[in-house]
C-alpha cells in the first residue's frame, strides 16, 4: 500500500474536465481561510452534483485551504478563478480569502510527466491486472514519460490516470513521493470526508486540550512552547525545543501539510529564533499558543513560517 485512502477516479469525461492542473514541483504553497463552508470538486464546474466529483462541506467556514495552483474556469461567486488545493480538489476562489481578486498562486498546467520505473502496460480501469481486458501492452517503457492527469486509489493503492486515458500503478511511476503528489488532483471523491483531508483526533486530545484551555491568559509560559505542549500530555523533557521536535517528526516522515490539523496534534513554525515554535491544535483550524500570554488562534495556518502538523509521539 502506498498511502492512506484519499480518492478514486471516474473515467467519464476526464480528458475534458481535468484540463488546467498544477505542476507540483518546486511550488511554494500558501494557506488562506475560507469565508464560508466550501465544497471540494474534482472538476471546475459549479453545477456538478455532489457525489463522485463533488464532496459537500469539504472545508468548513473558518478553516483554511492550502493552494497548489490556480486556474480560470466558469464564473462562480463573482470570480472566474478556481483554486486547486493540496488536497487535490478545486474550490472557487471567490470564497477563499487570499487578499486579492487576481491569482496569488502559480498558474495550473497539465499533464505532469514522470518517468516509468519499468515497462508498464496501460490499463482500462484502475486496479486492473496488467493483462486485463483492454490493457495496452508496454504502453510506457522504462524511463519513458508517463503523462499523469490525476491520481486515484484502488484497493488502498494509488493509481495514476494518464493523458492517454489509461491507468498505471503509481508504485511504478517515479513521482518523487510514495504518496499523492501535491498539485496533482484527485479525480473522484471516494475516500474523502468533509473537513479537509480526513485525519482522526489524537486519542489523548481531550485531556491535552483541557490542560491548554485551563491556561488561556496565563503569562508564565512565554518562550516555553515545547514544554507547554509536552505538559499538556502529562510529560516533559522530551525535546529541547520546538525545532528539535519538528526535526524528529520530519525525519520520521510524520509531518503533514495541506490538511487541517486534527485535535490534539502539534503545529510547527520556524518562528524568529532557532528554537522554533509549536502550538497545540484544537481541530477545525484552531490552536492554542504560548506567548506573552497563552492565547487561542484561528489564523495559524496563514503564517508564512508554518511548517505543518504531526501527532505527538505515542510514548508521551
Amino acid at each position: 500500500m502506498k498511502t492512506t485512502l484519499k480518492a478514486a477516479v471516474a473515467t467519464i469525461g476526464l480528458g475534458v474536465a481535468l484540463t488546467g492542473l498544477a505542476a507540483p514541483a518546486a511550488q511554494a504553497a500558501s494557506t488562506y481561510p475560507v469565508t464560508t463552508t466550501v465544497d471540494g470538486r474534482t472538476v471546475k464546474d459549479p453545477a456538478v452534483a455532489v457525489g463522485k466529483q463533488r464532496i459537500a462541506n469539504m472545508y468548513p467556514a473558518g478553516t483554511s485551504v492550502t493552494l497548489a495552483c490556480q486556474d480560470t474556469g466558469p464564473e462562480y461567486g463573482g470570480s472566474s478563478i478556481w483554486d486547486l488545493t493540496t488536497d487535490g480538489l478545486w474550490v472557487p476562489d471567490a470564497y477563499v480569502k487570499t487578499g486579492s481578486t487576481s491569482m496569488v498562486a502559480p498558474q495550473c498546467t497539465t499533464p505532469h510527466s514522470y518517468p516509468a520505473k519499468a515497462d508498464l502496460n496501460g490499463r482500462a480501469k484502475k486496479g486492473d491486472a496488467a493483462d486485463a481486458a483492454g490493457s495496452v501492452a508496454d504502453k510506457y517503457l522504462t524511463g519513458a514519460s508517463v503523462p499523469v492527469v490525476c491520481q486515484a486509489t484502488a484497493s488502498d493503492e494509488i493509481w495514476d490516470f494518464t493523458g492517454d486515458n489509461l491507468w498505471v500503478p503509481d508504485a511504478m511511476v517515479k513521482t518523487g513521493t510514495d504518496g499523492f503528489v501535491s498539485g496533482v488532483p484527485h479525480c473522484d471523491t471516494d475516500g474523502l470526508k468533509a473537513g479537509g483531508t480526513a485525519y482522526p483526533a489524537d486519542s489523548r486530545a481531550d485531556s491535552a486540550i483541557a490542560f491548554a484551555k485551563a491556561r488561556l491568559g496565563h503569562t508564565d509560559w512565554n518562550n516555553q512552547c515545547e514544554l507547554f505542549v509536552e505538559r499538556s500530555f502529562g510529560t516533559s523533557g522530551r525535546f529541547a525545543s520546538a525545532t528539535t521536535h519538528y526535526q524528529w517528526q520530519k525525519a520520521n516522515g510524520r509531518i503533514h501539510t495541506g490538511s487541517v490539523a486534527p485535535a490534539g496534534t502539534a503545529v510547527f513554525f520556524t518562528s524568529t529564533t532557532s528554537n522554533g515554535h509549536i502550538m497545540l491544535a484544537l481541530g477545525g483550524g484552531v490552536a492554542i499558543s504560548t506567548g506573552p500570554s497563552v492565547y487561542q488562534t484561528s489564523t495559524y495556518a496563514q503564517r508564512s513560517d508554518y511548517l505543518g502538523w504531526a501527532y505527538v509521539p505515542s510514548s508521551w
